[in-house]
């Protein structure tokens, strides 16, 4: 099996990404796998405490052979985490041709390297592929045991090829003019009646925000891209700790989410988006999202504190 480079962004949390590391030190292919991390630098205005966390981080990023081989980046500035992703993953993919990526407060199942391995060879080929996930937490449904297909994609544990990441687009305002030509909304929205994402889009053209992740999403849609994803959780957010900056105040939906206990390598050969997962997201949304008690009201209001984490990477926190 071909290998793909695993990436992982770090910044300066140092007890995360350490359980980040440890879990993808005790995966499965670790011991021939290359790891590549990105720490990125002090902000502007930075105080004694920020600096002693990236170092720190820095520590613990050379305290293991956390894989077959490890390459450390440190940024001297703070590029921010969608200038980081962007950059990173430019970089490694026009090498590589494809590439594996983490956000440092992940838990791996033991598998997930070989999870991810695994779809990223079987579907190098079909265009329509354009991503892989691994984080299922809006379902638990066990899908037969085999991966499926969904329209959006993962931004904490994921992977893509070169063929996918070229097709990245940088201009919000030419994609969202592109989404509307044709007739895209709703299928960027996930709703007929709601709209869910595009109002994220709309800040990020307003620059109130500035995500590499919501772009992606918007670039998939407006290729016709799928993601693939394993029946069972191939990772786990950790970031709902109150020293986050979004997630402190949040509750931790993915709490009792279970991590695949086995290899999952049955990639399955038809390609198109399974109607039950896309219906247990809008359920998801819904009833965790969504302000169900206030739907008088505008169904969004996206920039708020107790916004679920996997949302804060749409927004580029």
């Amino acid at each position: 099996m071909e290998l793909a480079p695993v990436i992982l962004f770090a910044y300066n949390r140092p007890e995360l990404v350490y359980e980040t590391l440890r879990s993808l030190s005790a995966n499965l292919l670790a011991d021939v796998s290359k790891l590549i991390i990105f720490s990125d630098g002090p902000k502007p205005n930075f105080d004694t405490n920020e600096i002693r966390k990236i170092e720190e981080v820095r520590r613990i990023l050379r305290l293991e052979q956390w894989c077959a081989s490890v390459e450390i980046r440190e940024a001297a500035v703070n590029k921010g985490l969608a200038n980081s992703v962007i950059d990173g993953v430019t970089e490694v993919i026009e090498k590589c041709g494809k590439v594996i990526v983490l956000e440092d407060d992940v838990i791996l199942s033991p598998f997930f390297l070989s999870y991810m391995n695994a779809a990223l060879n079987k579907y190098e080929d079909r265009k329509q592929v354009m991503a892989i996930g691994s984080w299922t937490y809006f379902t638990r449904r066990d899908f037969k045991g085999e991966p499926f297909f969904f329209r959006f994609v993962d931004s904490i544990a994921w992977g893509t090829y070169k063929r996918s990441w070229d097709l990245f687009e940088k201009d919000s305002l030419k994609m969202l003019q592109k989404l509307n030509e044709q007739s895209l909304l709703t299928t960027f929205n996930g709703f007929r009646n709601i709209g869910y994402f595009e109002p994220m889009f709309q800040k990020q053209i307003e620059g109130k925000i500035d995500s590499w992740a919501i772009r992606w999403t918007a670039t998939t849609i407006l290729n016709g891209g799928l993601s693939v994803f394993p029946p069972v959780s191939m990772a786990k957010h950790m970031g709902f700790t109150k020293d986050s900056t979004h997630e402190k105040d949040t509750v931790d939906y993915n709490a009792d989410l279970p991590l695949a206990t086995e290899e999952v390598l049955n990639m399955p050969d038809t390609i198109s988006e399974h109607p039950e997962a896309i219906a247990d997201w809008r359920k998801f949304i819904r009833t965790t999202v969504l302000d169900v008690g206030s739907r008088k009201r505008k169904y969004l209001n996206i920039i708020r504190e107790d916004i679920p984490a996997f949302l804060h990477r749409l927004l580029g926190s």
